[in-house]
């Protein structure tokens, strides 16, 4: 027994050796600038991993640059509320993180009221109009032609 399980740990341990988690660091430069370090648990470079800045109202992608050979990488600072993705495709990690405020704070952007149906104006242009009238008198001439056939049919049931 105890040397199968001898056999399953060593078979096992080289699974966590290589095992590792992107950890990332962003420093605010207090000059309208941030720095952002990436680096794995084990100490190894995070060099070319992925930074996405994505706006938060409208989910555009407002910046996309890489980690240089050093783990670093400094952006200036979205005037609108962001957050900062982080992936690197080659390890599949992908981390998400609130951005850093601008000194000012954000700017605040005006919402676009959309209109709602009920507030819509509905169009009464005579072709609308005299399509829908049409359409209501058709209705009304299929149901009365299928009452007198079914009537047409139950008299000649009775017979």
């Amino acid at each position: 027994m105890k040397k199968y399980l001898k056999i399953l740990i060593l078979m096992l341990l080289p699974l966590s050796i290589f095992a590792h988690e992107l950890e990332v660091e962003i420093v605010d430069n207090k000059d309208g600038t941030f720095t952002i370090l990436g680096q794995f648990n084990t100490g190894e470079s995070a060099a070319g991993a992925l930074v996405i800045l994505e706006a938060l109202n409208t989910n555009k992608v407002l910046k996309e640059a890489r980690l240089d050979d050093n783990g670093k990488l400094t952006l200036k600072i979205p005037l609108e509320p962001y957050q900062i993705v982080f992936d690197d495709e080659d390890e599949d990690h992908k981390i998400i993180k609130a951005g850093v405020e601008p000194i000012g704070g954000f700017k605040k952007q005006e919402i676009k009221k959309e209109q709602s149906r009920t507030n819509m104006q509905i169009s009464s242009s005579n072709a609308v109009t005299i399509c829908i009238i049409i359409a209501f008198i058709l209705l009304f001439a299929t149901i009365f032609i299928s009452i007198k056939n079914t009537n047409k049919l139950l008299n000649e049931l009775k017979k």
